[in-house]
């Protein structure tokens, strides 16, 4: 049994914000803007706070293990940007793509999601992973090692933060006695997707998730991991309640190498529903560039195959 069955529809667009490399405020908003003007789903941001000088560490996300981008490209805080976006719009929703859990704080990161989910009235989306990046965690003064732990525990101090009236928590990695922490979310609960490819990462998802984050997959190869989240969902305490499979999907406008065309909209629309088919209920339109007037561009040719899908 599928999650959801999309037919010949188009899955939900949602799009990567410009939060690393040279984007000005202006040119954040600019392209936030447009994306809720051109009735998109959802607008995210990717998360890390300090890259090494020298970094040894794999990146399980590529072929080549190497980090795609230069490591000193400026890069937003994930959570600051977000709250930037959200208080010059109103409907669209605001996305992590996907907060290292294991290396902050978890009432402190409670917190910052809590108010944010408030403030924008319930819009929040949180996508949640282990890290790869072993120095990254050494600079923040948590051992790379805990990082399992850390976010399996993580993950119920959030829930207990953001659902319960005085929560507590006693585990390996974090304890506190009850405490008060308003305002809540407006969202009960708010969505926790989870990244990650492995096997471990995908029965996680399935067991104690609301949705699973994936990247640089072709429908093929998602088809077979949605089958495999579909049979661990079903044997897991959610077992019938809503799971979201998100995929992201590499494009420009024009033609380029490689990458999808999104003014070719006939065949933005295949890519798009044969991700739909295998099994995306939503796909994070990722464009390689920090210029607003390309992204711009590139969100209304999105809103454009989605209003000729519709029509």
């Amino acid at each position: 049994m599928r999650f959801t069955d999309h037919g010949s529809g188009l899955p939900k667009i949602g799009l990567m914000l410009p939060y690393e490399g040279d984007c000005s405020a202006e040119g954040l908003l600019q392209v936030a803007s447009a994306a809720e003007s051109s009735g998109l789903d959802s607008v995210w941001v990717g998360d890390h706070i300090a890259f090494p000088v020298e970094m040894n560490s794999i990146n399980p996300t590529m072929s080549t293990g190497k980090y795609p981008y230069p490591l000193d490209n400026p890069r937003l805080e994930a959570f600051t940007a977000l709250a930037f976006i959200a208080g010059a719009t109103s409907t669209i929703r605001l996305g992590v793509n996907a907060c290292v859990v294991p290396y902050r704080n978890p009432l402190l990161l409670g917190k910052v999601v809590s108010t944010l989910d408030h403030l924008s009235k319930g819009r929040v989306v949180f996508g949640a992973t282990l890290g790869w990046c072993s120095e990254e965690f050494e600079a923040l003064g948590v051992k790379f090692g805990t990082r399992r732990q850390r976010l399996d525990e993580g993950i119920e101090i959030l829930r207990l933060l953001w659902e319960e009236e005085e929560p507590s928590y006693e585990g390996e990695t974090s304890s506190f006695k009850a405490v008060h922490m308003r305002p809540k979310p407006q969202q009960s609960p708010i969505p926790i997707f989870f990244g990650g490819h492995s096997r471990p990462a995908l029965r996680r998802a399935a067991a104690i998730g609301d949705g699973w984050l994936s990247i640089r997959l072709r429908p093929e190869e998602l088809r077979e991991y949605v089958d495999f989240l579909e049979e661990e969902r079903e044997q897991s305490p959610l077992a019938g309640q809503p799971f979201t499979v998100s995929t992201n999907f590499p494009a420009r406008v024009g033609p380029n190498d490689g990458l999808a065309d999104l003014s070719d909209h006939d065949r933005s629309t295949s890519a798009l529903k044969k991700l739909g088919k295998a099994g995306a209920d939503q796909v994070i339109v990722v464009v390689p560039s920090h210029d607003p007037d390309e992204l711009t561009e590139a969100v209304n040719h999105l809103g454009l195959i989605q209003d000729g899908h519709q029509n």
